[in-house]
């Protein structure tokens, strides 16, 4: 049964930016990839996502989800209680 999530998603570039908050319907079986799919369609038509295999395989998903470094196309919604709100962020890189 569909139910509305709450994600905060980072907006910006590497010069700065902000985490936005979305509330975005998930249904059975979701992965965090298919979400951040839905909120590039119906609420943030500038939001880039990177992706390519969709099985885990080649990491073009790669992000941190609660602060922890994963493949969103692996990381299934159900992994989080639906009171829990999903924070999306670029993986952090070193110099």
């Amino acid at each position: 049964m569909p139910y509305d999530h709450h994600f905060r998603v980072w907006r910006g570039d590497d010069a700065g930016g902000e985490l936005a908050d979305y509330t975005v319907e998930v249904n059975d079986g979701e992965v965090v990839l298919d979400i951040i799919h839905r909120l590039q369609a119906t609420q943030a038509a500038d939001l880039a996502v990177r992706w390519n295999c969709k099985a885990g395989k080649c990491g073009s998903c790669s992000a941190e989800v609660n602060g922890k470094p994963r493949l969103m196309c692996m990381t299934r919604m159900s992994t989080f209680e639906q009171s829990e709100t999903v924070t999306v962020t670029p993986l952090r890189t070193f110099r």
